[in-house]
């Protein structure tokens, strides 16, 4: 019964998310290196995706947009199971030429922080690196409140919450579980 006790404990704490922007070293599409912990100092949006992932596109528009609005944020694209050639192939695809920042993970180390659920997902981390909230896709709620100038308050409110939380919207995102 102990043991089934100490099984049960350890298998809640290894399926937590962590409650902090993932200290992962990853590749720019310059070919830099950069650590996500650098990325303190303003809020973050950590938008996670891949080539395959549906409605991806029109979203990468979107936090293009943003990201020539919105200087007092870092908007990161975080491209998973892709190289640098896919993720380039993609803007041009797109028809882009990104604002934002982007890095890559191509053996995906970021569900090993943080469970990804859905392709699209857009993660919110504090000016601290605290994780704040995920949502799956770029809602659009999410989206217009980060447009306007009154977004502290969204983002702000949602330290509040007592810990991270995964709410559901409606968008177009396909599960994704790397197994």
């Amino acid at each position: 019964m102990r043991l089934l006790g100490l099984l049960l404990v350890l298998l809640f704490v290894s399926c937590t998310q962590r409650e902090v922007i993932p200290p992962l070293s990853l590749e720019t599409l310059d070919g830099s290196k950069v650590s996500l912990n650098q990325f303190k100092g303003k809020k973050i949006v950590l938008y996670v995706w891949s080539r395959t992932c549906a409605g991806h596109s029109e979203q990468l528009k979107l936090l293009n947009e943003l990201a020539e609005k919105r200087k007092d944020l870092y908007i990161i694209s975080y491209a998973v199971a892709m190289v640098r050639e896919d993720v380039v192939k993609s803007y041009r695809d797109i028809g882009i030429s990104p604002k934002f920042i982007t890095v890559l993970d191509p053996e995906v180390k970021f569900n090993d922080y943080y469970r990804i659920v859905f392709l699209p997902s857009t993660y919110l981390f504090d000016e601290k690196g605290r994780f704040i909230k995920v949502y799956p896709g770029l809602p659009e709620d999410i989206l217009s409140s980060l447009n306007s100038s009154s977004s502290n308050s969204l983002l702000l409110s949602s330290i509040a919450s007592s810990g991270p939380t995964l709410i559901s919207l409606p968008t177009k995102s396909w599960a994704f579980v790397k197994g």
